[in-house]
């Protein structure tokens, strides 16, 4: 009888071998990178994992995955994941669109993903901008924003997708940004390995149509004192030199 072996896949494992066609600098790359490393440090299957997105430029994702994927239609993959993570339990089953696919059109379906909690890992890129139509408000952009369909300025309070998350009752809630990859590797993993629907909101810049959206966040010289980790049990410290903290008196 011969013993069979789990063989252990590299990020390369997960690369396709189709082009990657984003813009160039774009925090795309970074959190595609962050998912290809997250699944082979998993010790995941390519044939067992699905990647099912909308539209946008989050949406080309599916391409750029050696696994199986879907392009759908506008604002409805966490529908269609819904179906799929139901009719094959067997399957991992993840989720990927921008805060204008998932947000505005797709605002229904990604509550009732996670209100249903079922079993997706669901990645939300916001970069606060509409960037495969060029440059129009999107949910999540900020009042006052101008842009192609806001020249005089966006009247519109912006949602805050971890409130939308948390109002959903989702069972696991996280964010993170594309400027820290071991940071996104290990919430992607927490993630994935959630029983039930998980929420992924994900700073992203979109270096073309709102470069520095998140700059006072994510910038070097800034984002080890503008971001607090957070992880269940352990002290809030942040800094440089964790030498900040979160007390309660």
């Amino acid at each position: 009888m011969t013993d069979l072996l789990e063989v252990q896949t590299s990020p390369k494992d997960w690369a396709s071998d189709q082009e990657v066609r984003w813009c160039p600098g774009c925090g795309d790359y970074s959190i595609l990178k962050a998912v290809q490393i997250a699944l082979s440090e998993l010790g995941g299957k390519p044939d067992e994992t699905v990647f099912v997105s909308g539209i946008g430029c989050a949406a080309r994702f599916p391409y750029y995955m050696n696994t199986y994927g879907m392009h759908s239609i506008h604002g409805r993959a966490p529908a269609i994941a819904t179906g799929l993570a139901l009719s094959r339990s067997d399957l991992d089953v993840w989720v990927v669109g921008g805060d204008g696919d998932m947000l505005s059109i797709g605002g229904n379906h990604l509550i009732h993903a996670l209100r249903r909690n079922v079993n997706l890992t669901i990645l939300m890129f916001n970069n606060q901008i509409y960037g495969l139509t060029k440059g129009q408000y999107s949910p999540t952009s900020e009042v006052g924003k101008v842009t192609k369909s806001t020249p005089f300025g966006s009247l519109d309070q912006p949602f805050n997708p971890i409130s939308v998350a948390l109002g959903a009752e989702a069972t696991f809630v996280a964010r993170t940004h594309d400027m820290d990859r071991r940071h996104m590797v290990e919430t992607f993993k927490r993630a994935r390995n959630h029983k039930g629907a998980s929420f992924v909101e994900i700073f992203q810049n979109c270096n073309v149509f709102n470069n520095g959206a998140f700059e006072t966040i994510t910038g070097k010289s800034v984002r080890d004192d503008m971001t607090i980790p957070l992880v269940h049990g352990e002290q809030i410290r942040f800094g440089a030199d964790k030498e900040l903290g979160v007390a309660l008196s």
